[in-house]
């Protein structure tokens, strides 16, 4: 299959100020582009200068908290299910805004208030909701596993554990979002990985590792990942999530099928 890359505008030509990264993105032969949350006072603003660029945002971040602390989204604490649900709003708005319709909606880290299984059931009911709210403004949300390295007791370590997930929340609008880093990082074979997923997926993100580099600096393939991609059938863009480095421009000359 071609190659549908979304530049993750905020890892990739962080050298220019964030209004110039969707044109910069343009110019370097992206369709799609992505964020964490969009970097603007308005984030509709920032939709308007990414359809301005001729570009469709790929996925976009829900609020997940409070990251500099350690807050991976809090799915798993009913207490703060209305969070939930105007996060998934706004960004619906926006992604929606921006041509696109993912959703990436973090369930949380594991906490000591509660048991897990219950943390769990409490996570699949505000998802299902939340999925509900996003389906409302035509988007639908993908699940991501975080690694236990770089995350603390998250509550979806693993693919298979979002998969698992998804699949317990049992709605057409929730989707795996499967991440090649994050697998490595957690000790497994992404490419294995992506096998056993039983759930859609809805959403890829690419970062090679150790150290979420440029493609061709660590273990983990991105031709590789994209054949395995064919294979199974994808057809959804693959967020380029690695740190570049001094060069947005050098890096991307790694990265075969644009332009």
């Amino acid at each position: 299959m071609t190659p549908v890359y979304s530049a993750h505008l905020s890892t990739l030509f962080t050298e220019l100020v964030p209004e110039a990264r969707p044109g910069a993105a343009t110019e370097a032969g992206f369709t799609h582009v992505e964020s964490w949350w969009p970097p603007a006072e308005d984030p509709l603003e920032w939709a308007a200068l990414v359809r301005g660029a001729g570009l469709v945002a790929a996925a976009l971040n829900a609020d997940g908290g409070d990251l500099a602390t350690g807050e991976r989204g809090y799915c798993n604490r009913p207490e703060r299910r209305d969070e939930v649900l105007a996060a998934v709003d706004a960004a619906a708005r926006v992604v929606t805004a921006a041509g696109g319709r993912n959703i990436n909606l973090l369930v949380g880290r594991q906490h000591d208030d509660a048991p897990l299984p219950e943390q769990l059931d409490a996570a699949v009911a505000t998802v299902g909701a939340a999925a509900e709210v996003a389906a409302g403004r035509g988007a639908r949300l993908v699940i991501e596993h975080l690694n236990p390295v770089d995350v603390d007791r998250p509550l979806l370590p693993t693919p298979h554990d979002a998969a698992a997930f998804v699949t317990r929340v049992g709605h057409p609008d929730v989707q795996v979002l499967f991440d090649a880093y994050h697998a490595a990082a957690a000790g497994l074979d992404p490419l294995a990985e992506l096998h056993r997923i039983t759930a859609p997926i809805g959403h890829v993100q690419y970062a090679d590792f150790p150290g979420r580099g440029v493609p061709g600096t660590g273990t983990t393939s991105l031709p590789a990942l994209m054949a395995a991609l064919d294979r199974i059938g994808y057809r959804g863009a693959v967020g380029l999530e690695f740190v570049p480095g001094a060069s947005t421009a050098s890096a991307l000359a790694q990265v075969s099928g644009l332009g």
